[in-house]
């Protein structure tokens, strides 16, 4: 049973999640009262496994663009951990731009980053403690999805 809009393609990208494409993604992006949309989680089984991958589809205001709402999509490659917790309040809003760390050659992607503030965890386990969304990946893009059709 299909009970939402499937996920529209990509419009523009991908680019990789390195420091240069992490600083377009935050440059480009306004996500202060964004809304997590989509989160998609796929495991392979079997003889030759492959990692996990997790899909983030947000919508964000486009800072250049008179602030419209642009779908926005992280993927993220051979997903180690993540932690997905019950949120009290609006579900899925961002009140800040996700915080993009590296620990021990990992990514961590951290949907709640307004509890540093202006402060950065200073390992991958301190990066989990405490979030209620955050991704642990090898590696992973961004890219422009088309806008939602429903």
């Amino acid at each position: 049973m299909d009970i939402g809009a499937p996920v529209p393609s990509q419009r523009l990208g991908p680019y990789a999640l390195t420091d240069e494409g992490i600083a377009a993604l935050l440059a480009r992006y306004e996500f202060h009262d964004s809304v997590v949309r989509r989160v998609i989680i796929d495991q392979h089984f079997g003889r030759k496994p492959r990692g996990r991958a997790v899909r983030l589809v947000i919508d964000a205001r486009v800072e250049d663009e008179a602030m419209r709402w642009e779908p926005v999509c992280l993927d993220l490659v051979d997903v180690k951990r993540f932690r997905i917790d019950e949120i009290h309040g609006p579900a899925g809003v961002l009140f800040d731009p996700p915080r993009f760390t590296r620990f021990d050659g990992l990514m961590q992607v951290d949907l709640c980053a307004e509890r540093f503030g202006t402060l950065r965890p200073s390992n991958r386990q301190e990066a989990f403690e405490g979030s209620k969304w955050v991704f642990e990946a090898v590696e992973g893009t961004w890219s422009v999805l088309e806008p939602w059709s429903v």
